[in-house]
Protein backbone atom coordinates (compact mmCIF):
# COMPACT_ATOMS: atom_id res chain seq x y z
CA UNK A 1 0.00 0.00 0.00
CA UNK A 2 2.83 2.35 0.90
CA UNK A 3 4.43 1.72 -2.52
CA UNK A 4 1.16 2.61 -4.25
CA UNK A 5 1.02 5.89 -2.34
CA UNK A 6 4.66 6.62 -3.25
CA UNK A 7 3.87 5.94 -6.90
CA UNK A 8 0.78 8.12 -6.69
CA UNK A 9 2.79 10.96 -5.15
CA UNK A 10 5.36 10.65 -7.91
CA UNK A 11 2.64 10.70 -10.60
CA UNK A 12 0.95 13.74 -9.05
CA UNK A 13 4.27 15.56 -8.71
CA UNK A 14 5.21 14.79 -12.34
CA UNK A 15 1.80 15.87 -13.62
CA UNK A 16 2.14 19.04 -11.52
CA UNK A 17 5.51 19.83 -13.08
CA UNK A 18 4.11 19.16 -16.56
CA UNK A 19 1.11 21.41 -15.82
CA UNK A 20 3.46 24.19 -14.75
CA UNK A 21 5.58 23.81 -17.90
CA UNK A 22 2.54 23.80 -20.21
CA UNK A 23 1.03 26.69 -18.27
CA UNK A 24 4.20 28.76 -18.65
CA UNK A 25 4.32 28.00 -22.37
CA UNK A 26 0.67 29.04 -22.79
CA UNK A 27 1.26 32.17 -20.71
CA UNK A 28 4.48 33.26 -22.43
CA UNK A 29 3.77 32.02 -25.97
CA UNK A 30 -0.03 32.04 -26.41
CA UNK A 31 -0.02 32.57 -30.18
CA UNK A 32 2.57 29.91 -30.89
CA UNK A 33 0.81 27.51 -28.52
CA UNK A 34 -2.50 28.05 -30.30
CA UNK A 35 -0.86 27.49 -33.68
CA UNK A 36 0.74 24.28 -32.42
CA UNK A 37 -2.53 22.99 -30.97
CA UNK A 38 -4.40 23.90 -34.17
CA UNK A 39 -1.80 22.18 -36.32
CA UNK A 40 -1.98 19.07 -34.12
CA UNK A 41 -5.76 18.98 -34.58
CA UNK A 42 -5.28 19.58 -38.31
CA UNK A 43 -2.86 16.65 -38.56
CA UNK A 44 -5.39 14.38 -36.85
CA UNK A 45 -8.12 15.53 -39.27
CA UNK A 46 -5.83 14.96 -42.28
CA UNK A 47 -4.97 11.46 -41.05
CA UNK A 48 -8.65 10.70 -40.43
CA UNK A 49 -9.51 11.84 -43.95
CA UNK A 50 -6.74 9.70 -45.46
CA UNK A 51 -7.86 6.73 -43.35
CA UNK A 52 -11.44 7.14 -44.60
CA UNK A 53 -10.24 7.32 -48.23
CA UNK A 54 -8.05 4.23 -47.88
CA UNK A 55 -10.74 2.25 -46.09
CA UNK A 56 -13.33 3.20 -48.71
CA UNK A 57 -11.02 2.09 -51.52
CA UNK A 58 -9.85 -1.20 -50.05
CA UNK A 59 -12.56 -2.33 -47.63
CA UNK A 60 -15.84 -1.18 -49.14
CA UNK A 61 -15.19 -1.82 -52.80
CA UNK A 62 -14.44 1.75 -53.93
CA UNK A 63 -17.30 3.68 -52.30
CA UNK A 64 -17.24 7.05 -54.11
CA UNK A 65 -19.28 8.92 -51.47
CA UNK A 66 -16.99 7.69 -48.70
CA UNK A 67 -13.92 8.74 -50.72
CA UNK A 68 -15.43 12.23 -51.19
CA UNK A 69 -16.10 12.53 -47.44
CA UNK A 70 -12.51 11.47 -46.70
CA UNK A 71 -11.22 13.94 -49.27
CA UNK A 72 -13.24 16.77 -47.76
CA UNK A 73 -11.88 15.89 -44.30
CA UNK A 74 -8.32 15.87 -45.62
CA UNK A 75 -8.78 19.23 -47.40
CA UNK A 76 -10.26 20.79 -44.24
CA UNK A 77 -7.30 19.44 -42.27
CA UNK A 78 -4.85 20.89 -44.80
CA UNK A 79 -6.64 24.25 -44.66
CA UNK A 80 -6.48 24.31 -40.84
CA UNK A 81 -2.81 23.29 -40.95
CA UNK A 82 -1.98 26.05 -43.45
CA UNK A 83 -3.97 28.76 -41.63
CA UNK A 84 -4.25 27.74 -37.96
CA UNK A 85 -5.25 31.24 -36.86
CA UNK A 86 -8.42 31.12 -38.93
CA UNK A 87 -9.89 28.18 -37.04
CA UNK A 88 -8.89 29.55 -33.63
CA UNK A 89 -10.57 32.88 -34.35
CA UNK A 90 -13.94 31.38 -35.30
CA UNK A 91 -15.22 31.14 -31.71
CA UNK A 92 -14.74 34.80 -30.72
CA UNK A 93 -16.11 35.90 -34.10
CA UNK A 94 -19.26 33.80 -33.59
CA UNK A 95 -19.68 35.17 -30.07
CA UNK A 96 -19.10 38.70 -31.40
CA UNK A 97 -21.83 38.30 -34.00
CA UNK A 98 -24.23 37.04 -31.31
CA UNK A 99 -23.39 40.04 -29.09
CA UNK A 100 -23.95 42.51 -31.94
CA UNK A 101 -27.28 40.91 -32.88
CA UNK A 102 -28.45 40.90 -29.26
CA UNK A 103 -27.25 44.49 -28.87
CA UNK A 104 -29.27 45.53 -31.91
CA UNK A 105 -32.31 43.73 -30.51
CA UNK A 106 -31.79 45.54 -27.19
CA UNK A 107 -31.48 48.81 -29.09
CA UNK A 108 -34.86 48.14 -30.69
CA UNK A 109 -36.30 47.45 -27.25
CA UNK A 110 -34.75 50.66 -25.95
CA UNK A 111 -36.49 52.63 -28.70
CA UNK A 112 -39.73 50.89 -27.77
CA UNK A 113 -39.12 51.75 -24.10
CA UNK A 114 -38.70 55.42 -25.08
CA UNK A 115 -41.86 55.29 -27.17
CA UNK A 116 -43.92 54.06 -24.22
CA UNK A 117 -42.09 56.45 -21.87
CA UNK A 118 -40.62 53.75 -19.63
CA UNK A 119 -38.67 55.06 -16.65
CA UNK A 120 -34.88 55.14 -17.09
CA UNK A 121 -35.01 53.87 -20.68
CA UNK A 122 -31.55 55.35 -21.20
CA UNK A 123 -30.12 52.42 -19.18
CA UNK A 124 -31.37 50.01 -21.85
CA UNK A 125 -29.64 52.16 -24.49
CA UNK A 126 -26.35 51.96 -22.58
CA UNK A 127 -26.65 48.17 -22.22
CA UNK A 128 -27.41 47.83 -25.93
CA UNK A 129 -24.45 49.99 -26.96
CA UNK A 130 -22.12 48.07 -24.64
CA UNK A 131 -23.31 44.76 -26.16
CA UNK A 132 -22.71 46.05 -29.66
CA UNK A 133 -19.25 47.39 -28.78
CA UNK A 134 -18.26 44.12 -27.08
CA UNK A 135 -19.42 42.22 -30.15
CA UNK A 136 -17.36 44.47 -32.42
CA UNK A 137 -14.31 43.93 -30.20
CA UNK A 138 -14.83 40.15 -30.42
CA UNK A 139 -15.02 40.25 -34.20
CA UNK A 140 -12.23 42.78 -34.73
CA UNK A 141 -9.74 41.32 -32.24
CA UNK A 142 -10.76 37.67 -32.26
CA UNK A 143 -7.27 36.23 -32.17
CA UNK A 144 -6.14 38.61 -29.42
CA UNK A 145 -9.08 37.49 -27.28
CA UNK A 146 -8.12 33.86 -27.82
CA UNK A 147 -4.53 34.69 -26.87
CA UNK A 148 -5.77 36.32 -23.64
CA UNK A 149 -7.91 33.26 -22.89
CA UNK A 150 -4.89 31.05 -23.58
CA UNK A 151 -2.84 33.06 -21.09
CA UNK A 152 -5.59 32.64 -18.49
CA UNK A 153 -5.58 28.88 -19.11
CA UNK A 154 -1.80 28.96 -18.71
CA UNK A 155 -2.18 30.66 -15.32
CA UNK A 156 -4.74 28.02 -14.33
CA UNK A 157 -2.35 25.22 -15.28
CA UNK A 158 0.52 26.83 -13.36
CA UNK A 159 -1.76 27.11 -10.30
CA UNK A 160 -2.81 23.47 -10.71
CA UNK A 161 0.78 22.29 -10.91
CA UNK A 162 1.91 24.32 -7.91
CA UNK A 163 -1.01 23.15 -5.77
CA UNK A 164 -0.41 19.51 -6.78
CA UNK A 165 3.24 19.70 -5.76
CA UNK A 166 2.33 21.56 -2.53
CA UNK A 167 -0.30 18.93 -1.65
CA UNK A 168 2.09 16.04 -2.23
CA UNK A 169 4.71 17.79 -0.07
CA UNK A 170 2.21 18.36 2.77
CA UNK A 171 0.96 14.75 2.70
CA UNK A 172 4.53 13.40 2.64
CA UNK A 173 5.43 15.64 5.59
CA UNK A 174 2.32 14.52 7.52
CA UNK A 175 3.14 10.85 6.85
CA UNK A 176 6.62 11.32 8.31
CA UNK A 177 5.11 12.81 11.48
CA UNK A 178 2.69 9.87 11.77
CA UNK A 179 5.53 7.36 11.21
CA UNK A 180 7.60 9.01 13.97
CA UNK A 181 4.61 8.94 16.37
CA UNK A 182 3.97 5.25 15.72
CA UNK A 183 7.60 4.36 16.31
CA UNK A 184 7.59 6.35 19.55
CA UNK A 185 4.45 4.61 20.82
CA UNK A 186 5.90 1.17 20.01
CA UNK A 187 8.97 1.92 22.09
CA UNK A 188 6.80 2.44 25.17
Amino acid sequence: MKEKIKGLRLNITLSGVISIIIGVLLLVYPTESLYTISRGIAAIIILAGLFVIISQIFENGFNVMGIVVGGVLAVIGIWIFAAPGSIVSIIPIAIGVILVVHGLQDLGLAIEALRVKAPRAWIIFIFAIINILLGIVCVADAFKLVAVATRIIGIMLIYDGITDIFTVHKVRKAEKVIDVDIISEEDI
